[in-house]
């Protein structure tokens, strides 16, 4: 990975900051920035287990909430 001067002391003050070694602190910053980037995609794959959990989530029945549909049963903020 190439950087300016100024990039590599600024990463390098973080880590130390942060406690990290500047493997530590750029492994976890780029695992972090991935996982964001990827939360909103709208594909995702999963083995055959995952995919079976996930169709057993999406076939139990709904459970209705109390606590939600008395929130969802009150006029909006702006509606008062």
């Amino acid at each position: 990975m190439r950087l300016t001067p100024d990039q590599d002391a600024l990463i390098r003050d973080a880590a130390s900051a942060a406690g990290q070694s500047l493997t530590e602190f750029v492994t976890t910053a780029a695992v972090t920035r991935a996982e964001d980037t990827l939360a909103d995609r709208r594909v995702f794959r999963l083995d055959g287990a995952a995919w079976a959990e996930f169709n057993a989530i999406l076939d139990r029945p709904a459970k209705r909430v109390p606590e939600l549909a008395r929130l969802l049963g009150e006029p909006a903020p702006w509606d008062k």
